[in-house]
């Protein structure tokens, strides 16, 4: 049988499923019987192995983010000048203030749907912004930010016949000079010296409990002096070389909810339009409430993301000619590059990328491996940098083995500049996923027949043990497909494959199988 046929194979095997970043679902337990790579285990060995695996996966909550692929929604944005009655809808800058000692004043509007929300535990709401001028870089100057009380128009709002607004709040802040210059930063514009977020918590609990009238929020400045004049950037990124080309740093709310309840992740390469008619349709990894998936039809993921300009993924070498939704992503804490991470993979685009986590915006590191669909499965991240994809059909080896690991440096993934020749391949027959333990600094992968332990030093793998999968009815290959730690448990992985979902334990070692509910007792005698 051809490993990546399956033609029986469940479809969460076929593809990634949905992997949790954070809980895991108790299916099966298993404890597993290791094997030396060269001989039969030792009883020492035996009774002593280990999985010691913990989740590497860093505490985070569901962080929504408006955008056109997730359920905040930008509506619209403009600004109002004291001298005219034009219509500023469409442009790429909002400005506030005066930039000429009270002649001419500005002050800016912006709306966003927040209904998608309604019904969950908001922690924090910030509204983002990119301020990429003011006209005295000495002064950080006062900001008024208010919720609007009526309803308004971005193509026929003027200085005339503005909403009314409710009590605001101030803030201190000014980039932009020629003295203090924006620095925007292309691949990971988080990172840019001009984004300043603004607590907006109680109106976001407001309008999507819709005990607030949502009419969006005002921006103003002092009107009397010019110390107080700002530029920001607008919900309409142009192709320019500077800042405001980003989406990014559009007006965002990023919103926190249902706190302690870490995201699931799951790659989907047909991402349907939900109703409202967004999130809409796309091929992306989708990011959904562990909280309460009865709400995920109506609401669908809360965040899509996928490797392109919108997500300041502008090196269209990376993402080859298609992107089907991801067939490994993790969460996984920053190490060398700070903070969080997400790590992922696409087989059918040859993707493999470390992304700023919650920004989602731009990369750390990226490579592409070419687009052969049955190749790449998975992938992880070490510490150091280090990231290891998990390849089912490429050749390794002088044996001509379809199926092992690729290890690539830090370095050779750096933005401007990647390289996908790998600085250590070692095989494993149909090489499906990989995880890093950083308990124990062990590297995990499984693939057709096994489980194997990897040792990790300096950027290289070396060999550890490896422990046998249960086969299929039949004494059909095993064909093990998924790899994640049992959340909660430090000394457990789950296990999945043809053969049946298993756990690997810090116990005794024996071996149990269940397969559709009951214990495949003939596969544990074949043991």
């Amino acid at each position: 049988m051809d490993p990546h046929t399956h033609s029986h194979t469940p479809r969460a095997f076929l593809r990634k499923g949905l992997l949790a970043a954070g809980s895991g679902v108790a299916l099966a337990a298993a404890l597993l019987v290791p094997t030396s790579q060269a001989a039969e285990p030792s009883s020492t060995a035996a009774q002593t192995a280990s999985a010691s695996v913990a989740s590497a996966t860093p505490t985070v909550s569901p962080t929504v983010q408006t955008g056109p692929r997730n359920i905040i929604k930008r509506l619209q944005d403009t600004y109002i000048r004291s001298t005219d009655s034009a219509d500023h809808s469409q442009e790429q800058l909002l400005h506030v203030g005066s930039p000429d000692g009270g002649a001419t004043k500005y002050r800016s509007f912006m709306q966003f749907d927040v209904s998608k929300l309604r019904g969950a535990p908001i922690k924090q709401a910030t509204l983002r912004v990119y301020n990429s001028f003011v006209s005295d870089c000495s002064a950080k100057a006062w900001m008024g930010v208010y919720p609007v009380t009526s309803a308004w128009d971005q193509s026929s709002v003027t200085w005339a016949n503005q909403p009314s607004v409710g009590a605001g709040k101030g803030t201190w802040f000014g980039l932009g000079h020629p003295d203090c210059p924006g620095v925007p930063n292309k691949t990971d514009p988080a990172a840019s010296n001009g984004i300043q977020r603004i607590d907006v918590t109680d109106w976001v609990k407001g309008w999507a409990d819709t005990t607030l009238p949502n009419h969006g929020i005002r921006l103003s400045a002092a009107e009397d002096v010019s110390t107080g004049y700002k530029d920001f950037c607008s919900m309409n990124p142009v192709a320019t070389e500077y800042a405001c080309h980003a989406a990014y740093n559009a007006p965002t709310l990023e919103v926190v909810f249902n706190e302690g309840h870490t995201p699931v992740i799951t790659g989907n390469d047909t991402g349907p339009t939900y109703p409202g008619g967004y999130p809409g349709q796309h091929a992306a990894l989708e990011f959904f409430d562990s909280t309460s998936p009865s709400v995920w039809p109506a609401s669908g993921p809360y965040q899509r993301w996928i490797p392109d300009a919108y997500h300041s993924v502008l090196d269209t070498t990376l993402k080859g000619d298609t992107w089907e939704g991801g067939t490994s992503h993790k969460l996984r804490p920053g190490g060398t590059y700070g903070g969080s991470v997400l790590v992922t993979g696409d087989g059918a685009s040859g993707f493999i990328g470390v992304v700023p986590y919650p920004s989602l915006a731009g990369y750390h590191w990226a490579i592409n491996v070419g687009n052969n669909p049955k190749d790449l499965h998975g992938v992880e991240m070490l510490p150091d940098g280090t990231v290891i994809g998990a390849f089912g059909d490429r050749v390794f080896g002088a044996e001509g083995i379809h199926g092992g690991l690729a290890v690539y440096s830090k370095a050779q993934g750096k933005p401007g500049s990647w390289s996908a020749a790998p600085v250590q391949e070692t095989s494993l027959a149909g090489a499906h996923e990989v995880l890093y333990d950083q308990n124990s600094g062990y590297v995990w992968a499984v693939g057709t027949d096994a489980l194997v332990r990897y040792t990790y030093s300096n950027g290289r793998l070396g060999w550890g043990e490896s422990f046998p999968l249960p086969r299929q009815t039949g004494d059909a290959p095993a064909y093990g497909h998924e790899l994640t730690p049992v959340y909660g448990n430090s000394d457990r992985l789950w296990v999945g494959g043809n053969g049946g979902i298993i756990q690997v334990l810090e116990e005794r070692c024996r071996l149990l199988s269940r397969r559709d509910g009951a214990v495949a007792a003939g596969e544990a005698r074949r043991r």
